[in-house]
């Protein structure tokens, strides 16, 4: 069992908000222009949990998803 966790960003829903960015600047970007934010990493180590699940948590889009284990 990986100790890894995979997050996605659903660009559907995303509105560029930059919560993710201030909580979890190493595995979001919001780049000059785009109209959502972009994944840097789609993987997280298992001591950065917590602040996925708050980059998540804090998401007014709930665009930000987190999964056990690696990318399916």
């Amino acid at each position: 069992m990986s100790d890894n966790l995979s997050v996605s960003l659903d660009g559907t829903r995303c509105k560029s908000y930059g919560i993710c960015v201030s909580v979890m600047p190493e595995v979001f970007d919001t780049p000059p222009g785009s109209p959502t934010a972009v994944l840097l990493r789609d993987t997280v180590d298992a001591d950065e949990r917590e602040d996925l699940e708050e980059a998540a948590r804090a998401c007014p889009a709930q665009a930000i998803a987190l999964n056990s284990g690696p990318k399916p």
